[in-house]
């Protein structure tokens, strides 16, 4: 079933207790990539989603290895990012049993989008009507099915067909033409279209340029307008000057968007999103109000809502509003030139960029353009978890094999998921990947620093990568420069062997100039000046 839903390919880790479910996904046909950690099997599951639009398995055995991919799968969630975990159920009882973990269920219905565990009168139209719903009808995430061990050998029961209809889901023609009231009142409107839009791309272009509006991006929205079009703001709303832009807005039409602190507040400067009027759309009833009350809730998917709002034929002036707002964001003392320097030269050299949360990527938020949608992802928003990018990377490389796909981490965060690029080496993957090393947690010595003189811990030293790199059977490049950086790159792109780019940070920029994300910003602007 889960082939005959697209499925082709599951990311996991055999065990004794799943392996009647690799037998199943081998004699399919379905392609198994085993990990050296089950965490990176969801984080394969992901970059593999967000990089295809596609969803992959995670497969792993219940109880630690379903916990161990707990952190990828709430990333996911987080991020709305389409997932199937397929594992094993014990008994719901505490009996001392192998891989007990009393509750699974529980655990799941917190971390996945929705849950279902299948039973001796489970039947196939049951779970046909389970992936169909939650693949069509709502909010993407990450989906759990668990299989009892009792029921691992068991034939599932046959039944006809559901007669699920995939409906896209449009509140009344009322909010419809609320919109389009507000929006023929409008002087300057502004489109800001989050991670729920880049599958509408072509309907968010078509409305943007009838409005006349410029559109901001979220970091999941990336590359939603060409980069020559003259609507596309870039950059990021947490910076000031595009904040700033959208509080003068007399009317905003946020697009699949959560409005969440991640994207809008990555300064943590605890500024409330305020606007003049708000026009939302959502393919979530629970989300279109949440952070944000809009005058006008519209609830459907963007793609079929957009061309039904009844847009004014008048100017706006959209092309010199946005060439306004780009030229305001160009000069903010938050974009630093190294770091820019340094993420053009990555971007020149790379399709698919993928980053982790590290200082470089922190800067991409805003200073990183990619062409299109699903060409730069990183773990900064939601869940925020390190050691995503370097298995993501490999995900949205088998994703995509015909692209360039860069991973981009630092070396705190390369700790948790370093033997992955041995599973890379493995599957003959020619892919850079480009640790930013300032030896340690250099953004949480930040933080620590301006609290207190007292150090509070120890940062962990990074590896010695050049003996890791032999270890691992992979190519190794520790870049003297920035032309050295472009050169390295764009080789690891042609080779079918993986290279660990060591990129040590005083070679590409001034610890001296580099900001501080945790003061507050009048403090970076006066430093700045």
């Amino acid at each position: 079933m889960l082939r005959d839903h697209g499925i082709s390919v599951a990311f996991g880790m055999p065990g004794i207790h799943n392996l009647p479910i690799y037998s199943s996904l081998y004699d399919l046909g379905i392609k198994t990539i085993t990990v050296r950690h089950e965490q990176s099997a969801s984080f394969m599951a992901d970059g593999y989603a967000r990089a295809s639009g596609k969803p992959a398995v995670c497969a792993v055995i219940d109880g630690p290895g379903f916990l161990n991919a707990a952190t990828g799968i709430a990333q996911a969630k987080g991020d709305s990012v389409p997932m199937i975990v397929l594992t094993p159920v014990g008994g719901q009882e505490a009996k001392g049993n192998l891989h007990e973990l009393c509750g699974q269920g529980t655990i799941s219905r917190q971390i996945c989008k929705d849950h279902l565990c299948i039973s001796s009168k489970t039947q196939s139209s049951e779970i046909a009507t389970f992936l169909d719903k939650n693949s069509h009808n709502s909010r993407p995430g990450p989906l759990h099915i668990e299989i009892p061990l009792a029921l691992l050998e068991s034939e599932l029961s046959q039944s006809s067909n559901s007669g699920l209809t995939r409906r896209n889901i449009v509140e009344t023609k009322g909010s419809l033409y609320r919109a389009g009231q507000l929006l023929a009142q409008a002087d300057s409107p502004i489109v800001i279209a989050g991670g729920g839009a880049i599958d509408a791309k072509q309907e968010v272009r078509e409305f943007a340029e009838v409005l006349d509006a410029p559109v901001v991006n979220t970091l999941n929205a990336k590359g939603i307008l060409p980069r020559d079009h003259e609507l596309r703001v870039g950059y990021s709303p947490s910076l000031p000057e595009i904040r700033n832009a959208i509080d003068e807005s007399d009317v905003v039409v946020a697009i699949g968007t959560e409005l969440s602190e991640t994207d809008f507040d990555f300064l943590f400067l605890d500024k409330p999103l305020e606007f003049q009027r708000l026009v939302r759309i959502d393919i979530d009833q629970a989300q279109v109000t949440s952070n944000a009350i809009p005058d006008c809730p519209i609830v459907g998917d963007c793609k079929f809502v957009l061309p039904l709002v009844e847009l004014p034929a008048k100017s706006s002036q959209g092309a010199k509003r946005t060439a306004r707002i780009r030229a305001q964001a160009a000069n903010s003392p938050l974009n630093n030139r190294e770091m820019r320097d340094f993420l053009d030269t990555i971007e020149r050299e790379t399709d698919v960029l993928v980053g982790d949360s590290t200082q470089p990527t922190y800067f991409a938020t805003w200073l990183y353009e990619p062409g299109d949608v699903r060409e730069y992802f990183a773990s900064t928003t939601g869940f925020g978890t390190l050691g995503y990018a370097i298995p993501a990377a490999i995900g949205a490389k088998v994703a995509c094999p015909s692209k360039r796909v860069t991973c981009l981490i630092g070396d705190g965060g390369s700790h948790f998921t370093l033997p992955e690029i041995q599973t890379a080496a493995q599957l003959s993957i020619g892919l850079p990947f480009v640790i930013w090393n300032n030896t340690g947690y250099a953004e949480i010595d930040k933080a620590m620093q301006l609290q207190s003189v007292d150090r509070w811990y120890h940062s962990p030293i990074p590896p010695n990568y050049r003996l890791l790199a032999e270890a691992y059977d992979v190519d190794y490049v520790q870049p003297n420069n920035v032309p050295h950086l472009a050169q390295t790159i764009g080789s690891a792109h042609r080779k079918t062997t993986p290279t660990i780019v060591d990129v040590v940070e005083q070679r590409f920029a001034n610890s001296a100039s580099t900001l501080n994300w945790f003061r507050p910003l009048d403090s970076m602007l006066r430093s700045a000046d």
